[in-house]
């Protein structure tokens, strides 16, 4: 068989998967045609491999096709943990972009969270938390969080943080100012919902309002 024939019966093999997920409404990993065999899980993780050498763009697009044609990626902690770094990656991105002062915490006076964010008198840590976008945030994950940083801070000398930010691309629960009020009792915490750029006012937003209530006057 040519290459050309090759490449025609996997065209055809793809349209016939991507057809019958449409009509199901449910992905499919695997589909034979006679002596043809398509695999759309078992390579998995050197799809994530090859992700390396992408843009943070480039490699996100690739994740949410994986996700859709391989729906078992999601669980493989691999894959969770490459998509988990990218979000963090790409948070801390946009603000440096939006507050150039953004400090990657690390180092000596790392303060448990991914970045610190000077606004004007405060320092606000910022803390990524991913997971798949449909799952909601569950509040035993944010009271953890909010725990860990202020044992954290608590033991650490020098710079500390003021208030802390948690970045979730979860779906946020209806309940969630309820869970933020109860943690905020130990340190000052907001909740904010981000994907991706669009959503670069919603993160800016829930800065300047922990900031807000940061002040004595508050």
């Amino acid at each position: 068989m040519t290459s050309n024939q090759a490449g025609s019966v996997a065209l055809l093999l793809v349209g016939v998967v991507l057809l019958l997920m449409a009509i199901n409404g449910s992905p499919l990993t695997r589909a034979r045609y006679q002596d043809y065999e398509l695999f759309m899980a078992r390579r998995r993780r050197d799809v994530v491999a090859n992700m390396q050498d992408d843009s943070p763009e480039e490699a996100r697009q690739a994740l949410q096709v994986l996700s859709t044609l391989d729906p078992g990626a999601s669980r493989d902690p691999v894959v969770a943990r490459v998509s988990n770094q990218l979000l963090e990656f790409e948070v801390v991105r946009r603000l440096q972009r939006l507050y150039p002062a953004t400090e990657v915490s690390q180092g000596p006076f790392d303060q448990g969270v991914d970045a610190v964010v000077p606004m004007g008198a405060y320092r606000i840590g910022v803390e990524v938390l991913g997971g798949s976008g449909d799952a909601l945030l569950p509040s035993a994950d944010l009271r953890r969080i909010v725990h860990r940083v202020d044992s954290r801070r608590t033991r650490l000398g020098g710079p500390t943080i003021d208030g802390l930010l948690i970045v979730t691309n979860r779906a946020l629960p209806v309940h969630i100012s309820r869970r933020v009020r109860e943690v905020s009792e130990v340190i000052p915490t907001g909740v904010v919902r981000w994907v991706d750029e669009q959503d670069d006012q919603a993160l800016e937003a829930a800065l300047q309002q922990l900031s807000r209530r940061l002040r004595p006057d508050s």
